[in-house]
């Protein structure tokens, strides 16, 4: 089991072109003058050491951006905090494996569970709704899977950390 830590190391992790990922916090690039300024539409200008380079900045999907620069294009995968926090908790197939158990993200109640002992489920389908902070969060599943076992209930108040479900491997 992955245990999260509780410190996210800054609010974006960023990897280019399949690098070496860059922690990048925006407080601290302001502090150093470097920012970023909209201009319209995907174009913006970036100013870092005196000089300015304008950008193209086009969203493939939530993480994925095409970054374009003086004729050169870079691909690059931008982790926000919960993006970061569930790969920590081991969501991430690529690098820890398929997770054996579902970990509560954050504090809060769970509303509804959708899925019961013996439901065989696809990545990405829904799980089920936790509230935290007076908004209903989505937990979807990581990976194709069967639900081994439900350790909640709705109405139960759950800790950050808490296992929610176990989740075994879908026979070949």
């Amino acid at each position: 089991m992955s245990k999260a830590r509780d410190h996210i190391p800054a609010p974006f992790r960023v990897h280019v072109n399949g690098g070496t990922p860059v922690d990048l916090d925006p407080v601290h690039l302001s502090e150093q003058g470097i920012r970023l300024d909209h201009v319209r539409g995907n174009q913006y200008v970036l100013h870092s050491g005196g000089k300015t380079t304008p950008l193209v900045i086009e969203a493939e999907d939530r993480k994925n951006i095409k970054l374009s620069a003086r004729n050169q294009t870079f691909a690059a995968v931008v982790l926000d905090h919960r993006e970061q926090l569930l790969t920590q908790l081991g969501w991430d197939e690529a690098e820890a494996g398929l997770p054996s158990e579902l970990i509560s993200p954050m504090p809060g109640l769970v509303i509804s569970i959708s899925v019961e002992v013996g439901d065989v489920v696809s990545s990405g389908a829904s799980l089920l709704i936790l509230e935290a902070m007076k908004m209903e969060n989505e937990i979807k599943s990581p990976s194709n899977c069967v639900i081994a076992a439900i350790r909640i209930q709705p109405g139960d108040a759950v800790q950050k950390g808490q296992v929610l479900l176990e989740f075994g491997q879908v026979a070949s």
